[in-house]
């Protein structure tokens, strides 16, 4: 009998302003959304992902058939923390052919063919996270190294002791430290660095066993992959139908501060029912993370939920603790819905263009362009019997110059879609479609082979027949409107 393919279940963080370390593509005569380049130790790589994957879901929803710019989107927009079900590219292709329902494949209930969670399976060991304050006594633990084993563990853990309460044991190894990998921190560092960290400290252990485990699979272990069910703050999830009056409640971004509040919530009505309070931090809506969105893309993924909606949100102590854990409050919405099936939804209009930045070690750019009164600036040129076309003039001054192109750069993409075998006029087309904002993944001549052999197969070795040699002004149109930020004001949510 064979075996239906099992999706992965992967968890992905990020530091704040850092990458996900991966590339999403789409590529020429290839099906589905393809994970390209994934970054040696970066978060897609210790949460599992693999060249050549195709993503199915995205924090829950759907999005084998979707735009590859709705997909971008929306792991854009979760922030610092996303959760992707993924296939591997031989199980995709056989799933296709053999016609598997791959949305009922992804929502597969636990226990059938169940997600692996970041590489994993579900019921595969977990690091922990311990929050310790320190008592007059310290912190209650000792420090020791074993010879032949690289790391720091954990020693003379003491009876009521703040690590005891916490649940260390002794033989814990020391992951991290405030959300920093100090895995090759001496002991003189470790010492130092929690004398400096004040009177309470978050640590990712693993004990043993589950150390045993993830070495054997060459898994790198990430706070993303612990449980945060036993933190003392929790993120709240709120359930809210709506009344005749609305949700009751403002939803407000503030000056000097990042994210959406919650503010004067009616008495008596579904967000007061719910639980919410005056100062709360919206973090996701129906799972979807909300922390990196404009004030009007989260009142309308709030609107188009109909009338009712799911919240998760944070008051200021547990922000606080999931900051210096390093990870997002989106992990605990993660955990409570390990195999998340959350219904479809439309995506904000909002358009962020890539996934990632490139590797900075690839020597490959992603510029954005908004269009100026003359154009982008700049000219393509494309040789006959030449893969690829590059960028022969740029006007200085332009969006072109200040995006950073040069030269002779190379176009991978534009706009998230791999150009690489198109031909002169097809992206030309491509260009002027874009409208008056503008995203091109780019290479230096010289970097163009180390890049296509790092990318493994971007696309299939095809050389266009009959490219003309050319030189063409990519557009002309008028300088667009000035793009309005979201405003900062109060909105109601509409009922």
């Amino acid at each position: 009998m064979v075996m239906p393919p099992q999706p992965r279940f992967c968890q992905l963080c990020k530091q704040e302003g850092g990458s996900f370390g991966f590339f999403l593509r789409i590529e020429k005569d290839v099906k589905g959304h393809l994970v390209r380049a994934v970054a040696k130790e970066g978060p897609a790589d210790c949460g599992g992902l693999k060249d050549g994957d195709r993503v199915l879901m995205v924090n829950g929803i759907f999005v084998d058939a979707e735009e590859h710019q709705q997909v971008v989107e929306l792991i854009k927009n979760s922030g610092t923390s996303v959760s992707l079900t993924v296939l591997d590219g031989d199980s995709y292709l056989s799933a296709k052919k053999q016609g598997i329902d791959l949305l009922q494949l992804s929502c597969a209930e636990p226990g059938k063919n169940e997600p692996l969670l970041n590489g994993v399976s579900g019921n595969a060991p977990r690091p922990k996270l311990c929050y310790l304050m320190k008592q007059d006594c310290g912190f209650g633990f000792s420090l020791k190294t074993i010879e032949g084993v690289p790391g720091l563990f954990m020693m003379e853990i003491s009876p009521l002791g703040a690590a005891s309460i916490a649940g260390v044991q002794p033989n814990d190894r020391i992951i991290e430290l405030n959300g920093e990998n100090i895995e090759h921190f001496t002991h003189q560092q470790m010492v130092s660095k929690m004398k400096s960290s004040g009177n309470n400290i978050v640590l990712l252990l693993i004990d043993e066993e589950s150390d045993k485990y993830f070495k054997s699979r060459a898994i790198k272990v990430v706070a993303s992959m612990a449980s945060v069910k036993e933190m003392p703050h929790k993120p709240r999830i709120a359930e809210l139908t709506k009344e005749s009056q609305g949700y009751g409640f403002f939803l407000r971004m503030e000056q000097g501060h990042q994210g959406h509040y919650i503010r004067a919530i009616d008495p008596n009505s579904p967000a007061e029912k719910a639980g919410l309070a005056d100062g709360d931090l919206l973090v996701a809506v129906n799972g979807t993370a909300v922390d990196h969105l404009d004030h009007e893309p989260v009142v309308d993924l709030i609107k188009k939920c109909g009338n009712k909606t799911t919240f998760l949100v944070v008051d200021n102590a547990t922000r606080q603790l999931y900051k210096q854990a390093g990870i997002s409050p989106i992990c605990y919405w993660n955990e409570v819905h390990e195999s998340p099936c959350a219904e479809k939804v439309v995506t904000p209009r909002e358009s962020l263009i890539s996934e990632d930045s490139p590797s900075p070690n690839s020597g490959a750019k992603l510029c954005h362009l908004t269009k100026g009164p003359e154009g982008y600036g700049f000219t393509l040129n494309a040789v006959r019997g030449m893969q690829g076309q590059f960028i022969r003039q740029i006007v200085n001054g332009s969006p072109a110059s200040e995006a950073g192109l040069e030269v002779s750069d190379i176009l991978i993409e534009v706009n998230g879609v791999n150009v690489e075998v198109d031909t002169h006029d097809e992206l030309v087309k491509k260009i002027n479609s874009s409208g008056d904002k503008l995203s091109l993944l780019v290479v230096g001549k010289e970097e163009y082979e180390d890049f296509k052999a790092s990318k493994a197969g971007l696309s299939p070795p095809i050389i266009p027949k009959g490219t003309p040699e050319a030189t063409r002004e990519a557009t002309r149109e008028a300088t667009p409107e000035p793009t309005r930020e979201a405003t900062p004001e109060p909105t109601r949510e509409a009922t």
